[in-house]
């Protein structure tokens, strides 16, 4: 496995020379995707040889978001250029980093950098608009909820401080990510700072138990805070960041594999609207969407099989039609759940999970 401090030096020097890159080639749609699968080869380079492909699906989401975003042609990195595309290849560095260090102090670092990039997108004549004050707010609010709570963990100053403390930590970073101030699944940058939180936070609650039942309660706060009614008369649709939080909140020897498939969702979701009449849309790559549900319900499938039917029956439509559009168990969504499905045979075949 590649150390640490070369694997970060790697990391970071991608950072800094992807936008680099793309000011000098005009952000050339070849340029994207190459300084795209360059960030998901080196996210892979680091966990070599896989032990725990749970683990190594968690370090790739970010990697894979911007793939997804640069070469399926309908997200948010497929029509940008120039200038534009930058913020999503410097968040998606960022995230990468976070994850690589895995430390729960420094992110609040890495959310704060998140957002000098967001907010310099959002900076106009006029100087923030209307987005960019909530976001500001929203984000320096939860960064210091989260700097607290955590100083309130680490003094050790017994049972209950230690559970307002985890209470802090938790909804202070889902609030500076974003998911308890907008109830939708935002675009691919919105994305980031969920994909680069929950893994470390699951990972911290092998140490500080008091996280698993507050991120429980914040994940169906997530869940329900999504189907709130919307003044603009939008459909409402569940909050896949929130399934992701009730994923974290398992048991820390159950949680990874459920955590990976939620991450997956994220990563790459499914279309959110049908297509427009005549065309055609295609989740990219198209194997994920149908692992992500394998993982699912193997992950269910240890406790109970009725409940592992129930879920699938459930999962199917949010994950191959967005949780809006009607979709028939035959046609394009049984190729993707075909091809995770070998995926997967192939990985527990070569002991790399461990349902």
């Amino acid at each position: 496995m590649m150390l640490l401090p070369l694997h970060v030096s790697l990391l970071a020097g991608w950072t800094v020379l992807a936008p680099t890159a793309l000011l000098a080639t005009g952000a050339s749609p070849l340029s994207r995707g190459v300084l795209a699968f360059v960030l998901l080869g080196l996210c892979g380079a680091g966990h070599v040889p896989v032990t725990d492909a749970a683990q190594v699906l968690m370090a790739l989401c970010p990697a894979l978001a911007l793939c997804v975003a640069t070469c399926s042609g309908t997200g948010d990195g497929g029509a940008r250029s120039g200038r534009n595309a930058l913020p999503l290849f410097i968040l998606s560095g960022n995230a990468s980093l976070a994850l690589a260090l895995g430390r729960s102090d420094l992110l609040g670092v890495f959310i704060g950098m998140g957002l000098i990039v967001r907010l310099m997108g959002a900076w106009g004549p006029r100087g923030l608009d209307r987005d960019g004050w909530r976001r500001l707010r929203a984000t320096l609010g939860g960064l210091v909820l989260a700097q607290g709570g955590l100083f309130v963990l680490r003094a050790g100053w017994g049972a209950m401080p230690a559970q307002a403390g985890a209470v802090l930590m938790v909804g202070g970073l889902l609030m500076a990510c974003g998911l308890l101030s907008a109830p939708t699944n935002g675009s691919a940058e919105e994305r980031m700072d969920t994909l680069m939180v929950l893994p470390v936070i699951a990972h911290d609650a092998g140490s500080w138990p008091q996280l698993m039942p507050v991120l429980t309660f914040f994940g169906g706060v997530c869940l329900l805070w999504s189907l709130l009614p919307r003044a603009s008369g939008a459909a409402r649709m569940l909050n896949r960041g929130g399934w992701a939080v009730l994923a974290a909140g398992l048991p820390v020897g159950q949680a990874s594999l459920p955590l990976a498939a939620c991450l997956l969702m994220l990563a790459c979701p499914p279309a959110d609207h049908a297509p427009e009449e005549g065309g055609r849309m295609t989740p990219w790559p198209p194997f994920l969407p149908g692992m992500a549900l394998v993982l699912v319900l193997v992950a269910e499938m240890r406790a109970s099989l009725p409940v592992a039917l129930l879920a699938g029956v459930a999962a199917w439509p949010l994950l191959a039609g967005g949780g809006q559009v009607p979709v028939p168990v035959r046609g394009q969504g049984f190729v993707p759940l075909a091809l995770g499905c070998l995926l997967l045979a192939i990985v527990a075949y070569r002991g790399m999970v461990q349902p």
